[in-house]
């Protein structure tokens, strides 16, 4: 059986990388061949994003490949939500996109709610409010109301566009806008007409795993390349994880684990009722048609801060090390990981301790006590969202997928089966990476959909 090779470029808020999985005797061998650090650059009155750069990281991440003996076919690009960029009428791109934690999203959510309220938008859209949407950015973007602007692109269809020279829209990226229709699979017309946006920078929505183009030929020339194709995966990083979740099931729970943790459930379409009202609970799209509903969390961040606390202080340990001392100790207590606090870098075995001491419970002394406060404050919330994902569903769930980062730590893992009274089922480590190469490969009718699950139990 011939080699069949694709490259899934996995672009992060902090760094990214380029893997090219492999499918040969019915299983996909993942390699990495580049990484490189993704950081926000504030210059003169904004936080950008450095999109040249990371233009020029992909193309050597190409190069790479080609230079190992890869024979790449296609190439997909994944990212985090929201962020976008905007295209002149020449095909140039007007200013570096800007970083969504820039002060003028809070800005743009100000304005948004002088015209609505928070409940009025959920119904609307099926999204919570939160300050970072793209909807914020987009009502406060002095370079979109300057008028030259032809197109808007989130982050995976500007590097589409760039590669091909052609204008689309993933459907699960769109859906991070709080612009997209569920009902009508297409964007909001109307909540775009009322707040006055350009209808025509808005591309045409298509559908998650298909191909977009050829890269240019200009483009192929400078890498040395014949041919490559540009695949539009389930591009919004989140959707192409659960693309890798092994279940055929239409619906299911999952939760993705990293610095941030998301508990979620894959449905058929838009779920809003009462109880995602009042759980906040919030709809992203995955692979087209499906809907994640979600419930976002601090996630590992705490405990990765604690770290670094205690690195400052002279203790060198490995996330293992900290797992293994959390073991062999016990300490009754919770922090609320919602709490603002924990938001903030620094110091956070002192606000831990601080916590439990205000709300009169046993305070953690050693590494291994504050270790295990995390780990089950964190797997407490995360059983409690399963539980308002079951209400809000009207569907009981006996199993829960877990991927990401986070499978690795089996304290983790084995307390959220305790609180949650579920069977914990451990999924790829490397699931966004997975998800992204799967659906090239299916584009490519190298797979089929319903070889998906097979094909992915062999590999990992």
């Amino acid at each position: 059986m011939a080699s069949r090779q694709v490259m899934a470029f996995d672009l992060g808020a902090s760094n990214g990388r380029a893997i090219v999985g492999d499918f040969n005797y019915g299983k996909i061998v993942l390699h990495e061949v580049h990484r490189f650090n993704n950081d926000a650059v504030k210059l003169g009155n904004y936080l950008y994003w450095d999109f040249p750069r990371l233009f020029h990281e992909l193309k050597t991440a190409l190069v790479k490949a080609k230079n190992m003996g890869f024979v790449i076919e296609s190439v997909g690009v994944d990212t985090w939500g929201v962020d976008y960029g905007l295209i002149d009428e020449e095909g140039d791109l007007i200013t570096n996109p800007v970083n969504y934690r820039d002060d003028r999203a809070a800005a743009g959510m100000k304005q948004l709610l002088e015209s609505f309220t928070k409940d009025e938008l959920k119904l609307l859209t099926g999204m919570d409010c939160v300050t970072y949407n793209t909807v914020n950015q987009l009502i406060n973007d002095k370079f979109l109301a300057r008028g030259h602007a032809k197109a808007m692109l989130n982050m995976p269809d500007l590097f589409n566009f760039f590669l091909t020279g052609i204008y689309s829209s993933e459907y699960s990226m769109a859906t991070t806008t709080q612009l997209y229709d569920y009902e009508n699979k297409t964007w909001n017309w109307p909540l775009i007409s009322k707040l006055e946006l350009d209808p025509t920078i808005f591309q045409k929505v298509i559908s998650s795993g298909t191909i977009v183009g050829d890269v240019k030929e200009d483009l192929l020339e400078e890498l040395n390349m014949p041919s490559l194709k540009v695949s539009s995966v389930t591009s919004h990083d989140t959707a192409a994880a659960v693309r890798a979740v092994p279940t055929d099931g239409e619906e299911f729970l999952f939760i993705a684990t990293g610095t941030w943790v998301i508990v979620g459930s894959k449905q058929k379409s838009v779920t809003m009722n009462d109880q995602v009202m009042a759980y906040d609970l919030t709809n992203e799209g995955g692979k087209f048609p499906h809907v994640n509903l979600l419930k976002n969390h601090v996630g590992l961040w705490m405990l990765q801060e604690s770290k670094k606390y205690w690195e400052k202080a002279g203790h060198s340990l490995g996330f293992g090390d900290l797992v293994d001392m959390a073991e062999k100790v016990s300490v009754k207590a919770h922090v609320d990981i919602t709490d603002e606090r924990f938001f903030e870098p620094g110091n956070m075995p002192l606000k831990i301790q601080d916590y439990c001491r205000e709300s009169h419970q046993e305070v953690p002394d050693s590494i291994g006590e504050i270790v295990l406060v995390i780990e089950q404050s964190l797997a407490k919330q995360i059983a409690e969202s399963m539980g308002h994902i079951e209400l809000a569903t009207g569907k009981a769930y006996e199993e829960v997928y877990v991927f990401g980062g986070g499978v690795q730590d089996r304290l983790l893992l084995r307390l959220i089966g305790e609180y949650s009274g579920k069977k914990v089922v451990v999924g790829p480590k490397e699931a966004t990476a997975f998800g992204n190469v799967l659906d090239q490969m299916i584009a490519l009718d190298i797979l089929k959909e319903d070889q998906r699950i097979k094909v992915l139990k062999a590999s990992m």
